[in-house]
């Protein structure tokens, strides 16, 4: 973003620096906002949790995706509108929060921070690849066509993976979360296993 903002939009770099930290202020923003009025309609049993979710992260995401088409279009002779859209794709980015990032409470109460730490290396991985994807699309940083092209491609991830959590995804309790008790039978052939091992080595200890 700060690329695309000094390269195509000529903002010098100091107003760069500042103008690339408000659309993560407008995020932060509209995170509690969302939130609030996610667990509002909950409340009021408006929407099932997987309902919510859905919506949250489509927000969170074809919002975005939207905003960033536009981005393409916008005219870079007139950076307000460019900038305000930059800020709309980053900022709606803050339902993800009542989206896929909570879902992994919703599936999994007792395995959620192990979900989350799985999702999230996912997502770093991404993170590392989007900006090389983007440099060999758009090598040429002043090039407006090329951008637009990088627009559209991030476009087209966030509709189809949020079109697949839409169609796939749950907010309910997997089976999973309560891995089924031991029986009897294999707590006492556990037990006794463990026994023979420490009988066995008190008798090497002991020779």
């Amino acid at each position: 973003m700060p690329t695309y903002m000094g390269s195509i939009l000529n903002f010098d770099i100091k107003k760069n620096g500042s103008l690339s930290a408000v659309p993560y202020l407008v995020m932060w923003i509209f995170s509690i906002f969302i939130s609030w009025v996610s667990d509002k309609a909950l409340e009021r049993k408006m929407f099932s949790i997987g309902t919510a979710r859905k919506i949250g992260n489509s927000i969170a995401h074809w919002g975005p995706g939207l905003a960033l088409i536009g981005l393409g279009f916008a005219p870079s002779d007139d950076p307000m509108l460019p900038l305000g859209l930059l800020i709309l794709s980053v900022g709606l980015n803050g339902a993800s929060f009542v989206g896929f990032q909570v879902n992994h409470i919703d599936l999994s109460p007792n395995f959620a921070g192990t979900l989350m730490g799985i999702t999230n290396c996912v997502a770093n991985i991404m993170s590392i690849l989007a900006p090389i994807i983007a440099g060999k699309i758009a090598p040429n940083t002043e090039d407006a066509d090329q951008w637009r092209i990088v627009f559209f491609v991030a476009a087209a991830v966030y509709f189809v993976f949020n079109l697949f959590f839409v169609i796939f995804g749950s907010g309910e309790i997997q089976p999973w979360n309560n891995p089924a008790p031991k029986n009897d039978n294999e707590e006492n052939s556990v037990e006794q296993s463990d026994g023979n091992k420490r009988k066995n080595f008190s008798g090497e200890s002991g020779e």
